[in-house]
């Protein structure tokens, strides 16, 4: 078993992708580590409820609205002392942190996350560190949008990621009905 570490994970006020946020912080805390949450205001943040229920998505999303393991996964998390006093984002110093997670969303509250240069410069801190980064879904946007103080370019210039294109989610989500695998230990050597 890795050495317990302690993850960072900021979240927007709202609309946050709960699934993306759950799975990980579930994995994560199972396997010992210090999951951290850090929003805006230090306010506990609230998940896009459609994503919770399936109410209001068009005729192939609710394939993608969260499966009964990331709900029971989002009630353990949301019941969690961490995810109830968060930080706020200008208040966190990556050099306290042996990871970064960034989970996405589809809804509009996600744009104070994308676009926070708070926490871009978190993000560049952490590239800037070596430190490891997952970034899941639209929290790949928030990576790519942060820039390097050293380079003057994103974190990701020179460098691949994977995503998936909006045709391609119907088809994906589709096929990735389990909860996802063990994160490797290897994210923390």
């Amino acid at each position: 078993m890795p050495t317990p570490r302690r993850v960072l994970v900021p979240l927007p006020s709202r609309d946050f992708d709960p699934t993306e946020a759950a799975v990980p912080w579930k994995r994560l805390t199972d396997a010992g580590h210090d999951v951290v949450f850090a929003t805006p205001c230090a306010q506990p943040a609230q998940a896009d409820p459609i994503m919770l229920s399936g109410v209001g998505l068009w005729l192939w999303k609710p394939l993608l609205r969260a499966e009964p393991y990331g709900v029971a996964c989002y009630e353990q998390m949301v019941r969690s002392a961490a995810f109830g006093a968060p930080l706020r984002w200008d208040a966190v110093d990556a050099d306290e942190y042996h990871a970064l997670l960034l989970p996405g969303g589809h809804a509009k509250g996600m744009r104070e996350y994308l676009e926070s240069r708070e926490l871009q410069a978190v993000v560049a801190r952490f590239f800037a560190a070596r430190r490891p980064v997952g970034a899941i879904c639209h929290g790949t946007l928030l990576v790519a949008r942060s820039i390097s103080p050293l380079t003057g370019k994103s974190v990701l210039h020179g460098l691949k990621s994977t995503g998936l294109q909006r045709r391609q989610e119907p088809s994906s989500a589709a096929s990735s009905r389990t909860p996802p695998t063990t994160i490797s230990p290897a994210l923390f050597r």
